[in-house]
């Protein structure tokens, strides 16, 4: 009987099932893998159409940024045009004129500074005038030291030429005299 039991058992599970199960299972296997080969090529095209991908919109980033410059330059150009303009006039009636009044001239060339002080601040271009200021290296370049009495070392007491900032990015460093101490109190 014990031999009856045994034999059941290899019918419910019957090698000829074990097979067909086996198969089963193999051909769902190699459908879902994939050779080694067709996985690198897979991976591969995914890369280099990654990074075909990146180098368009690198390309069109420089696109839109070179875009962009041009627009505001235009903008700023076209902004500046009635100040050059006015700048030639003054020029041309200071020329011409025999008897030219300087004092009208000094007038018509500080008006002119006056324009074009405003459109740069309409562009948000902010001047950097540092007299009576303690020396900064990140927005001042010190020309020469004066030795003072009046003053304590490091201060700014004459403007060469003033800086300029744009948005907090520094154009142009203002070029300045520095206080220094006097010669009798250095050798002490």
């Amino acid at each position: 009987m014990a031999e009856d039991i045994d034999e059941d058992k290899n019918d419910t599970n019957g090698e000829g099932n074990n097979e067909e199960n086996s198969e089963n299972i193999i051909s769902e296997e190699e459908k879902l893998e994939i050779s080694p080969e067709e996985k690198i090529k897979e991976l591969e095209d995914k890369l280099l159409r990654t990074v075909a991908e990146m180098d368009n919109m690198r390309k069109r980033s420089d696109k839109e940024r070179s875009e962009a410059y041009k627009i505001g330059a235009s903008i700023f150009i076209k902004e500046m045009l009635p100040i050059i303009d006015n700048l030639q006039r003054a020029m041309t009636s200071f020329v011409e004129g025999e008897g030219t009044d300087t004092k009208s001239f000094v007038d018509g060339t500080n008006a002119i500074l006056r324009d074009f002080n405003s459109l740069l601040e309409k562009t948000g271009v902010k001047t950097i005038n540092p007299e009576g200021e303690k020396f900064d290296p990140n927005f001042h370049e010190a020309m020469f030291e004066i030795p003072s009495e009046d003053h304590e070392p490091g201060i700014i007491i004459q403007v060469i030429e003033h800086g300029y900032v744009l948005e907090n990015r520094l154009l142009r460093a203002a070029k300045v005299g520095v206080s220094s101490k006097k010669d009798e109190e250095k050798t002490n």
